[in-house]
């Protein structure tokens, strides 16, 4: 009988992957010339002006463009896109954009200069409530001076404009479209890229088409579809069965087993990712920076690298790993679970009495969900009571950034002690001003030090590069070694698997990918 049982169970396996093979063969003889790419977690937007995650990122940049963008993934110059040109006046605090001429949205709204002044002054509204408002903050007026051309006044020379302007946030949208579509524009954008959108169903797929009204070389691929999946067992499954083109996000297990089949090619990239917790300074226990230097010595970073990642990673040393504007290297922070207990008496005599409350997400980073269950195991080892939740990519972004007047961080992160994250971002002002200036939208901890909040502000405005990079160096300093506000866990390596007939893939070191020279060979 545990023989016939075992049978059946192959047979019916043997058909499962039988059906799943037909059903993408059937869905791509419906969509002939597409590639499909598999991730680990889903969009949470598609209106630029308010995303914040790698997918949602991803799926945007092919969608529209900036006035201005980076040259190619070492991000060593900027060059233009929607704007053929630029000057700046004397005093640094005038720029002038030329743009291009003929450019149409892909909902046949004209491309002008009121175009870029409606989106700009869109992103600074704070009745809009973008995260990403603050980046703005040095523009004084955005005026539309000829149909094409475009004049932004700052309040002060600013050093990083072009760089925030070449920010996917920055991305240029119909007028008409997000009049049309108000709140619910994040579903149906529409910008001037090599892509138009076609359809996002949620946790399901997000579909885009070859645009043809793309001002620049068209795109080889006509359909790019995206597909959310969590576990990272299934994404190797959907890439062995023809479901997908692409993966990313594998665990150190799965790239070492695709590495060794001989059919697919495993992709292992550079990348200035790093993995954190975050802690909610505006509360017990972490309130005290002492507690938060204790449970940084409480963790075991190179035993995660060694025994979680399998060496697909490595122990960081410094708030910004490598690829990242104006990176200080400094010693490792050490192991030391002793020092760690000293530390807390220090601040509970008696022990902590309440609850660390730790939230993770699964599958959005290499190993995150077992990552975070190591660290949760070192916090109990120093004595410290835990609780933990694992959330879905989408919903966690929600609710970590849900306003909540008032109420310690002012965000839905108020309800946790920990919550793991990780970013790209190689922008130096960017990457710090977010997660770290007083009040700032991104600011989920409730983190505020006035010596901080002036570096930045110095740094805003300082045109000498090594200058304002001496000031982010101190402010990573002072991260690292007196007041952190993250718990660093490792600096993650980016880990793709594809077909071997796919060509001309372009993966940045943030994790962005560029498909617009893709192609699948026969």
């Amino acid at each position: 009988m545990k023989q016939r049982s075992k049978a059946a169970c192959c047979r019916t396996l043997i058909a499962i992957v039988a059906i799943t093979v037909v059903a993408a063969d059937m869905a791509r003889a419906q969509m002939p010339d597409s590639l499909t790419y598999v991730e680990g977690a889903d969009i949470d937007t598609l209106d630029p002006a308010v995303e914040r995650s790698t997918p949602s990122h991803i799926v945007i940049s092919h969608v529209f463009n900036q006035l201005v963008k980076w040259d190619g993934p070492g991000l060593e110059k900027i060059v233009p896109d929607l704007a053929e040109s630029w000057s700046t006046s004397p005093d640094g605090k005038t720029w002038t954009f030329n743009l291009r001429k003929n450019v149409k949205f892909q909902d046949g709204t004209p491309f002008n200069a009121q175009a870029v002044k409606f989106n700009l002054d869109r992103i600074r509204d704070p009745r809009l409530g973008s995260p990403n408002r603050s980046y703005y903050g040095s523009i004084e007026s955005v005026v539309a001076t000829a149909p094409l051309v475009v004049t932004i006044t700052t309040r002060q020379p600013s050093p990083t404009l072009l760089e925030v302007l070449a920010s996917e946030w920055s991305a240029i949208s119909s007028p008409t479209a997000v009049q049309k579509y108000g709140r619910a524009y994040g579903h149906h954008p529409v910008g001037t890229g090599p892509y138009e959108f076609v359809s996002w169903i949620p946790n399901d797929s997000a579909v885009l088409k070859r645009s043809p009204t793309y001002f620049g070389p068209p795109s080889r691929l006509e359909n790019l579809i995206f597909r959310p999946v969590p576990e990272d067992s299934a994404r190797v499954i959907e890439l062995q069965t023809g479901n997908a083109d692409l993966v990313s996000n594998l665990s150190p297990e799965s790239a070492n087993a695709i590495r060794n089949s001989g059919k697919v090619v495993l992709s292992r990239v550079p990348s200035s990712f790093q993995v954190f917790f975050e802690m909610n300074v505006a509360k017990p226990p972490f309130s005290d920076a002492r507690m938060r230097r204790a449970v940084n010595m409480a963790v075991d970073r190179q035993a995660i690298v060694n025994k979680v990642l399998l060496g697909y990673g490595s122990v960081p040393t410094s708030p910004f790993p490598q690829g990242v504007q104006g990176r200080r290297a400094f010693e490792p922070i050490p192991y030391d679970p002793d020092g760690a207990k000293k530390l807390i008496k220090q601040v509970y005599p008696n022990g902590y009495s309440g609850t660390v409350v730790i939230w993770t997400t699964s599958g959005r980073y290499t190993k995150d969900r077992q990552t975070a269950e190591v660290v949760q195991s070192y916090l109990n080892a120093v004595g410290l009571k835990t609780e933990f939740k694992v959330w879905e990519w989408a919903s966690y972004q929600k609710n970590l950034y849900r306003p909540l007047p008032g109420t310690g961080t002012g965000k839905g992160s108020n309800d946790a002690n920990l919550w793991l994250l990780g970013t790209g971002l190689t922008n130096a002002d960017i990457r710090l001003r977010r997660k770290l200036m007083s009040g700032d939208p991104s600011n989920l901890t409730g983190y505020s030090n006035p010596k901080v909040d002036q570096l930045l502000r110095l740094a805003a405005v300082e045109m000498d590069y090594d200058k304002r990079m001496g000031y982010y160096g101190e402010i990573q300093r002072i991260l690292w070694q007196d007041d952190p506000v993250t718990i660093p866990l490792f600096d993650q390596v980016q880990m793709f698997a594809m077909r071997k007939n796919l060509r001309g893939l372009v993966i940045y070191d943030d994790g962005v990918v560029d498909f617009n020279r893709a192609t699948l060979t026969k």
